[in-house]
């Protein structure tokens, strides 16, 4: 087995709507978030270009039992040569 040492770093994203006081809570359904889907799809799809501009790494996913709606986890793997030096 190949040993493998970790870090991580976490990008939350919380997308919110301020009512005003009188409103009587769910009214609406949640129709203000109905732009999540496209929000965290652009998060992603940036951060995913970001890192693969990166040359030495390998990108991929990781899913770690979370719906692909409410958590994506990416996988940044450096790549060493077999050359130690």
């Amino acid at each position: 087995m190949k040993y493998v040492e970790e870090r991580e770093f976490n990008l939350r994203l919380v997308v919110r709507c301020e009512f005003p006081e009188e409103y009587e809570g769910d009214l609406d359904g949640y129709a203000w978030a109905a732009a999540m889907p496209e929000l965290s799809g652009d998060v992603l799809r940036a951060a995913v270009a970001a890192l693969g501009r990166r040359p030495g790494w390998r990108l991929s996913s990781e899913n770690r039992g979370r719906p692909p709606e409410d958590e994506v986890t990416i996988v940044l793997d450096r790549v060493l040569s077999d050359e130690r030096g």
